[in-house]
């Protein structure tokens, strides 16, 4: 029981952990109450996710030390370092056009309708470019330790980094599913999939993210 808590208390301690266990609940909920038409629970959802929505207003310096620990990513050649760059940038413009949502949905800020209307799709594309670009590059890693795992040189750590990186390319595939439903009609699938449908896919990248999280922690020095 005490070892439970201490697990407990260790995966909320950290912002980003914490935010994977609040999508869980947000997006369950969410489920939840459209699958059942329930009116309470679509409102706990939609409470539960403008908390998170709150708290990642404050991730831009997270955003901003990841992109100068990348820097412009000449490690990974000029195709992969441009699309790693690329995608740092893509997650600071989401979290400003986020705090300009933020604003707009609490009544501080207001613009025309028009304006409005841009602003939200832009937040919307900013993420489904992110998702893409980190599926793409995931893929490639998914690839490059396959190839790792045939050498006969191989590290005894190669199969977990494997499973590690296939069950991360399944959670980003669901991730940009999701991230481009919410775009307008008429851009790929956008606003194709019901709420139910768009949930499901959600909450099963969430549950993803814990495994992802977990599974991960096999590959720590011990």
């Amino acid at each position: 029981m005490v070892s439970l808590v201490e697990e407990i208390c260790s995966l909320l301690e950290a912002h980003a952990d914490r935010d994977k266990v609040v999508s869980l609940v947000s997006y369950t909920l969410k489920l939840w109450g459209a699958t059942t038409k329930s009116p309470p629970l679509l409102t706990a959802s939609v409470r539960v996710a403008g908390a998170r929505a709150t708290l990642r207003l404050f991730d831009d310096a997270a955003a901003l030390r990841a992109l100068f620990r990348y820097g412009f990513g000449k490690q990974e050649g000029l195709l992969w370092g441009t699309l790693g760059l690329t995608n740092g940038l893509c997650t600071l413009s989401y979290l400003q056009a986020e705090k300009l949502v933020w604003l707009l949905d609490t009544g501080v800020l207001k613009l025309t309708p028009e304006l409005a209307e841009r602003i939200r799709i832009a937040h919307k594309l900013f993420w489904s470019l992110s998702a893409f670009i980190g599926l793409s590059r995931s893929l490639r890693a998914l690839h490059l330790t396959r190839k790792i795992l045939k050498s006969p040189k191989r590290p005894k750590c190669a199969p977990v980094r494997v499973t590690q990186a296939a069950l991360t390319s399944t959670k980003l595939l669901l991730d940009v599913v999701h991230a481009v439903s919410w775009l307008p009609r008429g851009w790929l699938w956008g606003g194709a999939l019901t709420t139910a449908q768009a949930s499901a896919v959600a909450t099963a990248s969430a549950v993803l993210a814990l495994v992802v999280h977990y599974h991960g922690k096999r590959l720590l020095p011990r």
